[in-house]
């Protein structure tokens, strides 16, 4: 009969000794390591139009901070470690309590995180990383789909809210105030 060897449990101090120390990028998932893959460029314009978009209203409006991709978060300190990266996110100053940006992995849950799908993802890691955000108290998952031209909004306790171009993105839980039309977060994917 053959034994098989427990898995390793990572921690915070591994995920961040290792991505420091390679060219490759990861998360920590219930202690364990999984290796980020690079995105397309569709997945990058569109994630990087939407960090435009929420930068400027947070900063314009003095709401808190907003963090770009592989921006680490602390999910779950405790054993099983999950720490886990937004394509965007936002956190208010309300949750920065000290008005401190740390400067590692934050411990500080964002009130809203955007993940942008790639081809590569599978329905079911999508929909793991949304109950992981909702289940450490983040208010709204955005999760943004290129190739659909769609967002759908998760939030805990309530029916996924689905937009479409012709729709207005607006969250006044997660984000008081912001609004946008949906095809202004696309419009980076037509030429003109």
């Amino acid at each position: 009969m053959a034994v098989t060897a427990p898995k390793k449990s990572h921690t915070i101090e591994d995920l961040w000794e290792l991505s420091h120390r390679s060219d490759k990028r990861y998360e920590l998932v219930k202690g364990e390591l999984r290796e980020l893959t690079p995105t397309g460029c569709q997945h990058g314009m569109v994630a990087a139009n939407l960090t435009r978009l929420l930068a400027e209203y947070v900063l314009q409006n003095r709401l808190g901070i907003v963090l770009g991709a592989e921006t680490g978060c602390v999910l779950k300190a405790d054993d099983p470690v999950t720490v886990r990266a937004a394509d965007v996110a936002f956190v208010s100053w309300k949750r920065l309590s000290s008005g401190e940006v740390p400067k590692g992995y934050s411990s500080v849950v964002p009130d809203l995180v955007v993940e942008v799908l790639s081809p590569s993802d599978s329905f079911l890691s999508v929909m793991e990383k949304v109950q992981d955000w909702l289940g450490a108290g983040t208010r709204a998952v955005w999760v943004v789909d290129p190739s659909e031209r769609r967002i759908s909004i998760h939030k805990p306790g309530s029916a996924v809210q689905f937009l479409a171009e012709g729709d207005t993105l607006a969250d006044e839980q997660s984000l008081p105030g912001f609004a946008c039309k949906v095809s202004d977060v696309f419009a980076v994917l037509r030429q003109e």
